[in-house]
């Protein structure tokens, strides 16, 4: 009996060692409270329920988290683009901090591989990872403090997945105007976006329009590549209703 628990001991002290380690690699640095990590990777499809009936999940964590980075990104913008007028940021925000970009970093950075959670669809798993991405910042915060979590959302996510001149110029738009085109003319339009490659930065998006493929789109997130395929998809649907009136004239 005793040598049981002992060698359960061990595994336990071992997979802590490992979160340890990899939350050392994401991060950059050494957390002082791991507990606020384990938590914040915690969805709430898998909640714990304590004895006094309190639900531990990343809840909370996911709500601060999102103030914080909502304030850092706006920030940042502020200070990148000095002479841009308050829409204009309200809009780059949103395109950083936006659920599906969320998700991504959340990804990127290998997030995914500790979030617990016992939903299973693949829907449902871009939500989980949204919300673990923001839990997670909330936990930088509450461990390290304002400063170190703004350094790790500038340095880490924003310089490495974030490609600004990209967004500045995508009109987001396009996919919602290539879905209504689809809509109009009860035409099936299917995205498929994925990596490039194993380990590409960047994504790519092919359009299918009743099972036939369009145009395509490469960029630093899902969003990005999308949209860059709709756009593409546009001019090329647009141009072909163009001549088909022209034959009918």
């Amino acid at each position: 009996m005793l040598k049981i628990f002992k060698q359960f001991i061990k595994l336990l002290f071992s997979q802590k060692r490992e979160f340890y380690k990899s939350m050392n690699e994401i991060l950059g640095f050494c957390p002082s409270r791991i507990e606020y990590y384990e938590l914040a990777l915690i969805h709430k499809s898998a909640s714990v329920t304590e004895p006094n009936g309190t639900s531990v999940n990343n809840e909370r964590l996911e709500y601060l988290g999102d103030a914080i980075l909502d304030a850092i990104v706006g920030d940042f913008l502020y200070h990148k683009f000095p002479k841009e007028h308050e829409g204009f940021l309200t809009q780059m925000r949103a395109r950083i901090v936006n659920g599906e970009a969320l998700s991504d970093f959340a990804q990127r950075i290998g997030l995914n591989r500790f979030i617990v959670s016992h939903l299973h669809n693949s829907k449902g798993k871009t939500k989980v990872y949204e919300d673990a991405f923001e839990a997670f910042i909330g936990a930088i915060y509450l461990d390290q403090g304002y400063n170190t979590t703004r350094d790790f959302i500038t340095n880490k996510i924003i310089k490495n997945f974030v490609d600004l001149q990209q967004l500045r110029e995508t009109d987001t738009n396009f996919k919602s105007q290539l879905i209504e085109w689809g809509q109009k003319y009860k035409k099936e339009v299917v995205f498929e976006t994925e990596l490039e490659s194993t380990n590409s930065k960047y994504f790519i998006s092919y359009i299918k329009i009743d099972n036939e493929v369009f145009g395509s789109g490469t960029g630093v997130s899902k969003k990005v590549a999308e949209q860059k395929a709709a756009h593409s998809t546009l001019l090329m649907v647009n141009g072909e209703q163009t001549e088909n009136l022209e034959e009918e004239n």
